[in-house]
């Protein structure tokens, strides 16, 4: 049975994606906040229906010991890392703080992992956001529709925080 780790669990894709990997027959683990833990009733709604399926660790993106510490008592084929600050507010208001969680916690993983279990896959979720505008130079061939734009075959630029901390963890998840 193949081990997963999903951090971000408790959000909307995490929940959605534990319902798959479980239904496959994994044995699922998600990375929590501790405030998560204190408040189960109103944090976990989302995964009440298959709570008692998985394991919980409580840790934190901004904690590279409480990541470390997780991964050395557990041995996982597979990373989910889904988990991030993405409230677009939040990152205006609180631009340090969102780049902080976001970006460090992202390679917080990385450095835990590649130390720990290098052989464990690494699943990365990005987002349109990183392509931001399609810059001037960037030319479409006729053939192409407006949906086609925002692919790797362009430059990134970003025009929200959002986007350019979806940039920087991309680009440190395929640092070696």
């Amino acid at each position: 049975m193949k081990k997963v780790l999903i951090t971000g669990i408790t959000g909307q894709d995490g929940s959605y994606l534990t319902e798959h990997l479980l239904g496959l027959g994994y044995e699922v683990h998600g990375l929590v906040r501790r405030v998560a833990l204190e408040d189960p009733t109103r944090r976990f709604t989302r995964l009440e229906h298959v709570i008692d399926q998985i394991k919980l660790h409580p840790a934190s993106l901004e904690s590279y010991p409480s990541i470390f510490h997780v991964l050395a008592k557990n041995n996982f084929d597979e990373c989910y890392h889904l988990a991030a600050q993405s409230f677009v507010a939040e990152s205006f208001a609180d631009g340090f703080s969102t780049m902080n969680t976001n970006i460090n916690g992202t390679h917080y993983m990385l450095a835990a992992l590649r130390e720990l279990q290098p052989k464990c896959r690494f699943y990365f979720a990005g987002s349109s956001e990183m392509f931001g505008k399609v810059r001037r130079g960037d030319t479409l061939p006729p053939a192409l529709t407006l949906r086609h734009q925002q692919s790797r075959r362009f430059r990134s630029h970003p025009q929200l925080p959002r986007g350019l901390w979806h940039v920087l963890r991309e680009w440190d998840s395929f640092q070696p």
